[in-house]
């Protein structure tokens, strides 16, 4: 899948990666997962055979592999790849899944949030709540407009829009919500997703929830019901 010219890692990155994924599980604590993800993406990996697996969840991720002593191979490196071919595939990233246990997974939101603000996790904004459906109240103020490149670039657009036409919903629509929450101004993307699109509100759920794998974790996203907020949806 790598058709750029070749990467060039950082050996002391990946010599740190290395070290800590010799650490045992139970004792990879917050300064061990900040000490991996401020290595993580400069570091040298290879690939793994195929490249490209589908995880427990459904989704694709790109293996990646610690070298293996005095072996050549293919490098690969996290900060390049992103922009070279992560976010235009719609690809997550799991690391060294052939231990068993992988020792980190990067969901394609995650690769999002990384290309916009050059970390891979972003705490939410105060007053954000979690993902699903919502009802606004007739009296409730909201500034509505389309999502910029800064918060939903064009490829995580178009994957989000092949991800919702494959699980059948025809005309994907998408807009950006500024709204008050608990005395905080908060955005929420929309999607037009309503519930008698599918066989189930199950199904309608679920659907909802998957949107999460393509979004920043710190995102607010909802479907809205019950409103006249349909002339301002936009196709994805």
């Amino acid at each position: 899948m790598n058709d750029k010219e070749q990467y060039l890692g950082d050996l002391e990155k990946t010599q740190a990666i290395w070290n800590l994924c010799q650490v045992d599980d139970e004792q990879r604590d917050d300064q061990w997962t900040a000490r991996f993800l401020g290595s993580v993406a400069e570091a040298a990996f290879r690939c793994g055979d195929p490249q490209v697996i589908e995880g427990p969840d459904g989704f694709p991720y790109f293996q990646l592999l610690l070298p293996e002593p005095d072996t050549q191979f293919e490098c690969f490196v996290l900060d390049k790849m992103k922009d070279d071919f992560l976010l235009q595939h719609g690809l997550g990233v799991v690391i060294n899944p052939d231990r068993g246990s992988p020792d980190w997974v990067f969901t394609y939101g995650d690769i999002v949030n990384f290309h916009l603000s050059g970390e891979f996790y972003t705490p939410p904004d105060e007053g954000a709540g979690n993902p699903g459906a919502e009802t606004i109240e007739q009296e409730e103020q909201v500034l509505v407009g389309q999502p910029a490149e800064d918060v939903l670039p064009a490829a995580a657009r178009r994957a989000i829009r092949e991800h919702l036409l494959r699980l059948g919903v025809m005309e994907p629509k998408v807009l950006l919500m500024k709204r008050n929450k608990a005395g905080a101004m908060v955005n929420e993307l929309v999607f037009d997703i309503k519930p008698d699109q599918f066989p189930s509100e199950e199904q309608y759920q679920m659907v909802m929830l998957s949107l999460g794998w393509f979004l920043p974790r710190h995102y607010t996203y909802v479907s809205v019901r019950g409103t006249d907020l349909e002339g301002d949806f936009q196709d994805l």
